[in-house]
């Protein structure tokens, strides 16, 4: 099933930019990286959360849990 990135209630230009970039559903931006997708202009924490999540990867995989 194919996600679409307007599915996601993302803010309206970063999905204007995603979608000038060819990003039009969230497989489209399987083979990037957590930096390269954090390197997109307008692209910031809550949104990358929803593109993660949609992706099925954990948001920040090297963090780790405080006791």
């Amino acid at each position: 099933m194919d996600t679409k990135l307007s599915d996601l209630k993302l803010k309206p230009w970063l999905l204007a930019e995603l979608n000038q970039l060819g990003y039009e559903v969230v497989d489209d931006m399987q083979h990037l990286s957590t930096v390269e997708i954090l390197r997109i202009p307008g692209m910031g924490g809550l949104a990358w959360r929803k593109i993660a999540k949609a992706m099925g990867r954990d948001p920040f995989p090297d963090l780790k849990k405080r006791r």
